[in-house]
């Protein structure tokens, strides 16, 4: 198994987190797969204050990965959490959904149905927040219906026992030309709902929306937020400001 030697280096420069003698805060990151989830395992690693982040793993599989603070465990065998963040993949068989190089072969990848019993277990396990990345296309962002808690899905987990749900809404980005012919049409139409996107819908790299995704952890907000793209970007133009 070969992961990124940037998990490494981040983790060793992470700020301790602040703790109770005898606590481990713990995040757990379901999604942790491709360009998204991995910017996201580098932001929790690099400045989340966690002891520990825990990467939601396909099948059984619970071990330690090799790395200072960050671990593999299924669902069905999670440790005490602190947090947690769902990141939803749009297409699990699109190209581009895992990293080419293979990195995150050993994280679970999250599709829509699986998300209210991953968030249940979280809660089970202690979790007080969690922040759920669920991207949509282009043309649901020019309406105000996306910042609002869309489907049953949400609404499931909405209902759980944390202090704080926070769903971003990202724009869904095109996929590859590769894939099956209706994955080929599909990433045609979003191409084009990309070009015909107005500039008060901007796009997002995954290291922003991933910054973001943290700094909602590290919020004493409470209740639940719904952040579309313009957001999303409004809270990192806010973060980069302070930080100037």
């Amino acid at each position: 198994m070969s992961l990124d030697p940037t998990f490494a280096l981040r983790s060793a420069g992470a700020p301790a987190a602040s703790r109770a003698r005898g606590t481990v805060r713990r995040l757990l990151v379901a999604g942790a797969v491709g360009r998204l989830g991995e910017a996201i395992l580098n932001e929790a690693l690099a400045r989340g204050g966690y002891d520990e982040v825990v990467a939601l793993s396909e099948g059984e599989a619970s071990m330690n990965l090799g790395l200072r603070g960050l671990a593999l465990a299924p669902v069905t065998g999670l440790p005490s959490l602190a947090d947690v963040v769902i990141a939803q993949t749009l297409d699990p068989l699109a190209p581009g959904a895992r990293s080419f190089h293979g990195r995150d072969a050993p994280f679970a990848l999250v599709e829509p149905a699986g998300m209210p019993r991953i968030a249940a277990a979280a809660a089970a396990a202690g979790a007080r927040r969690l922040v759920l990345v669920h991207p949509l296309p282009a043309w649901q962002q020019m309406s105000g219906l996306h910042l609002g808690l869309t489907g049953e899905a949400e609404l499931e987990m909405a209902r759980l026992s944390f202090e704080a749900v926070t769903v971003l809404r990202p724009v869904a980005m095109a996929a590859s030309t590769g894939g099956n012919w209706l994955q080929r049409v599909a990433g045609v139409y979003l191409s084009l709902q990309m070009l015909m996107m107005p500039r008060s819908v901007p796009t997002l790299t995954s290291v922003q929306i991933a910054r973001v995704a943290v700094d909602a952890l590290r919020g004493d907000e409470t209740g639940i937020r719904i952040l579309g793209a313009a957001q999303i970007d409004e809270r990192h133009r806010a973060r980069g400001a302070l930080t100037e």
